[in-house]
């Protein structure tokens, strides 16, 4: 090569790496974006923004408005319509649930469920809402007429929060107290009065049309529940396998012309008939306490028998009352250590022939510990003392909830028992079953459900509901 042609060459390939190290935008110094062999100062300088492998100064691109994470003085980038929403989910089931009775009475229950749910999210603002069908195909058994299918909005509502207030409105599910299976101040949900028993420790709850805000100051915080009406559940159909003895009695006199039955719709006076709630809570030493005060009425309808002018008749209504309860927990490694005591000084009693109002005192403690991810166990003792009235005596009961689980197979198999049971005559109900999560989607379950007791306590009715079930779920 002639040294003149010898020169430029080694001229040129000077200049070309001379710009590549002061930085100069040509993009024949650069190269191409996403050049495999090209060096790391390329890459910062030409990868798209938002790459995550990208280096440091990639992120001083235009972020979000209200992002954390973005940089001071950048101006903001619009989101397009598809991004609208900071995080939206979906999702739902369908269930099949099959109970077969074990007395040799009709099934219990054969129901098909679908259930679906979404979850958006907006800055400051989320909504959920989630509806829920049921056919329950054992219904056509039972004796009496039933409707066998439903469909209803299961829960809607919208929620604000900010780091000093919290506030949401809608239809939904909301408990208070710190016990797990036996709460005096889960209040403002009904039970389920179609389906009340979803499993041996636990009790099915109607959602309810409420509004709630709360308040920090500091370590302490202040909620404020509204239901506009009561939230009460009509009394179960004749002939279901969960109505309880005592219609069952008065729907047999009425049908015999012994006595007229005459029940009071549900209180719907908007405020006048509505539910309050106001709970104070902070964090002591360690332990989580809450102070919580609730006005409201009792979820089913009480019976007074008067004599009318035209024979014996049952009134029925429901009644209002007040409640004031102290709940505490404390954490305890993986497990928890809570209580409750809680005060219904003027609680409406059922006796044999009218209703009165008492003072009930519930207290409940108990622990729960998980160990390893593969065991886990709760106890709870709980004592209800209700004061004497003039249509019943003084009564005191004991009891206990339980659950323990075990985990094997890579957490795919699941075996436990649980149940509640009353050391003073008002019956068990136990519950031994086993779970097998075949993927992400399916779950099977299989085991029994068993009640014993008095006919005439609060478990002990349903002796005949004894079954085997087989369920099975497909989640999507």
């Amino acid at each position: 090569m002639r040294p003149f042609g010898l020169a430029t060459v080694i001229f040129l390939w000077a200049v070309s790496h001379l710009a590549v190290g002061l930085g100069l935008s040509t993009a024949w110094a650069q190269g191409l974006p996403g050049d495999p062999f090209a060096q790391p100062e390329e890459v910062n300088k030409r990868t798209l923004p938002g790459d995550p492998f990208g280096q440091p100064e990639e992120v001083k691109t235009p972020s979000l408005p209200g992002d954390p994470l973005g940089q001071p003085g950048l101006s903001p980038v619009t989101p397009d319509k598809e991004s609208f929403f900071s995080e939206l989910v979906y999702g739902g089931y369908l269930e099949s649930r099959n109970r077969f009775s074990l007395t040799g009475r009709e099934p219990v229950s054969l129901s098909l469920t679908a259930f679906g749910e979404i979850t958006a999210k907006k800055e400051s603002w989320s909504f959920y809402g989630s509806l829920k069908g049921v056919f329950e195909g054992a219904a056509r058994s039972w004796p009496g007429n039933h409707k066998a299918g439903w469909a209803e909005i299961y829960e809607l509502y919208v929620t604000y929060d900010s780091p000093r207030v919290d506030f949401w409105l809608g239809r939904k599910i909301h408990r208070w107290g710190a016990a797990d299976g036996y709460n005096p101040l889960d209040l403002f949900n009904p039970m389920d009065s179609r389906n009340p028993i979803a499993q041996a420790s636990l009790i099915n709850r109607v959602p309810q049309w409420m509004a709630g805000a709360a308040w920090s100051f500091g370590a302490i915080s202040l909620e404020a529940i509204v239901l506009p009406t009561a939230g009460v559940v009509a009394m179960p159909e004749p002939g279901s396998p969960w109505e309880p003895k005592a219609y069952q009695e008065l729907r047999r006199l009425r049908k015999a012309g012994f006595l007229s039955l005459d029940r009071q719709g549900p209180p719907n006076r908007w405020f006048r008939d509505g539910e309050y709630g106001l709970r104070l809570s902070s964090t002591l030493g360690g332990n989580d306490i809450s102070l919580m005060a609730y006005r409201g009425f009792g979820d089913e309808p009480l019976f007074r028998l008067e004599l009318g002018p035209t024979g014996l008749k049952a009134q029925g209504e429901y009644a209002r009352y007040t409640a004031y309860g102290l709940a505490w927990a404390r954490g305890m490694g993986a497990g928890t250590f809570r209580g409750e005591v809680v005060l219904k000084p003027d609680f409406p009693a059922q006796g044999p022939v009218a209703w009165a109002k008492t003072r009930l005192i519930q207290a409940v403690v108990g622990v729960d510990h998980d160990f390893a991810g593969l065991v886990y166990v709760n106890a709870q003792g709980f004592i209800e003392s209700l004061q004497k009235t003039r249509s019943s005596t003084k009564e005191t009961r004991y009891g206990l909830t339980y659950e323990a689980r075990v985990k094997w197979a890579r957490e795919a198999l699941e075996v436990g028992g649980r149940g509640q049971v009353y050391t003073t005559g008002e019956g068990a109900l136990n519950e031994a079953f086993l779970e097998w999560r075949l993927d992400d989607r399916w779950k099977l379950s299989i085991g029994g459900l068993w009640f014993s007791g008095s006919k005439e306590g609060s478990l002990g009715q349903y002796r005949e509901n004894d079954c085997l079930y087989l369920n099975a779920r497909f989640s999507f």
